[in-house]
């Protein structure tokens, strides 16, 4: 069982209680520059990212290839249209199966239920980030994912630990890379997000390709299962809320709710938006200044680090009442607030996460799979809480998963 800290050594509670009293743009040790305004946050950024390109590969670096240069916000955007293409009813059935299986085969014995949701739905990821690979490369890649969530969760790697951990790295890289030349050889098309990356080839080269793959795979091995782990969390602290969902999801078939029929699901959306809201992951966001940037009173040099924090901004009293309570009905109509750009779930508006179409649908039929196909009974010597260091993660949060008797 893990002792729970201080709230006084909060790290997070600390530069909020700062950004109050001082304002939101702050000197930061190291000669970092806060930026906590969702206005200048956005500037900055948009600023920073309109000509931010793809890092050239080893061979270009060394003047073996000379590779045509690619922009971010195009890579952005070939991907955000396939975040949405990917949201079909055919793909939504496939992702809710792969997590029902896995999550199927792990029921009935007590076990940590963080990790457990993570498993759950960062795996069933994987054939949309880059579909096709099986075997012992598919293994790799698994692997590659316990090892990021173990660093998310450490947020320290031992220096005995760094050889095998690059080790891993590089067998992932290899993975990714044998899959892609096999595509590209033999014309192969698939429905995931490598597949749009594939017309870059002839210009970038498969190594960049591979490395704006494994982009994709870090971002799949973090952030949406450690979500899923929060929302379960929500659903046993706040049962009526469970209720809720459960009445909603039990009124619709399978084959309907791989429509992701929003407006037959206000419950679940406004207890997504707030879980997303009060735990979003990760706390701060931080960028190495491209160019010297004057904007606003906000003066940051080249080469200079930037830090940006949806943490800040969804939990400031200047955009929410009683921002750390947890209160979904914040989200209805009538009382909607004017959030000025505050929320940011996704990250901020130049760089947010290109995946946020899948990444909202695959936790709608999380919550979906939860309340209809199964339950949880917590532990009763364990007393489950929220820690806040850089990621929320639910702790000594163990339990039983079984499936639901209807």
């Amino acid at each position: 069982m893990t002792i729970q800290p201080d709230p006084a050594d909060d790290p997070a509670a600390r530069l909020l209680e700062r950004v109050r009293r001082e304002g939101p743009v702050l000197p930061l040790p190291g000669g970092v520059v806060g930026i906590f305004s969702p206005a200048l946050a956005n500037k900055v950024d948009k600023i920073n990212s309109d000509d931010l390109k793809v890092i050239d590969s080893l061979a270009d670096v060394l003047g073996m290839r000379k590779s045509e240069p690619v922009t971010w916000r195009e890579v952005r955007a070939l991907l955000t249209e396939r975040s949405g293409a990917l949201v079909t009813p055919e793909q939504m059935r496939a992702l809710h199966r792969r997590m029902q299986t896995y999550l199927s085969e792990h029921t009935g014995r007590e076990q940590d239920l963080t990790k457990l949701m993570w498993r759950t739905v960062s795996r069933a990821l994987i054939p949309l980030a880059i579909d096709g690979i099986d075997g012992r490369d598919l293994r790799t890649l698994i692997d590659e994912q316990e090892l990021r969530f173990r660093i998310q969760l450490e947020q320290h790697v031992p220096l005995w630990r760094r050889i095998p951990d690059f080790l891993l790295h590089r067998a992932a890289t290899r993975a990714i890379t044998r899959q892609i030349k096999q595509r590209v050889a033999r014309g192969e098309s698939r429905d995931d997000f490598t597949q749009p990356l594939l017309g870059l080839v002839d210009r970038i080269g498969v190594d960049r390709v591979t490395y704006l793959v494994t982009v994709q795979m870090i971002a799949i091995s973090g952030v949406p299962g450690m979500m899923a782990a929060c929302l379960v969390y929500a659903m046993s602290n706040y049962p009526q809320w469970r209720e809720h969902l459960q009445e909603e999801m039990d009124a619709l078939e399978w084959e309907e709710l791989y429509t992701l029929p929003i407006r037959k699901l206000p419950h679940t959306i406004r207890f997504i938006k707030e879980a997303m809201r009060l735990w979003t992951t990760p706390f701060v966001t931080r960028r190495v200044a491209q160019r010297d940037i004057d904007l606003d009173g906000v003066s940051v040099k080249k080469d200079q680090i930037y830090e940006l924090s949806s943490y800040i901004l969804h939990h400031s009293e200047e955009y929410w009442d009683e921002p750390e309570t947890f209160d979904p009905d914040r989200w209805l109509s009538s009382r909607r607030q004017e959030a000025k750009g505050a929320y940011v779930p996704f990250g901020f508006g130049p760089r947010s996460c290109v995946g946020a179409s899948v990444g909202h649908a695959q936790l709608v039929l999380f919550c979906a799979m939860m309340v209809r196909d199964f339950r949880c009974d917590l532990s009763p010597v364990h007393s489950p809480w929220m820690r806040k260091e850089g990621f929320a993660v639910p702790t000594d949060f163990v339990g039983v998963v079984s499936l639901r008797q209807r």
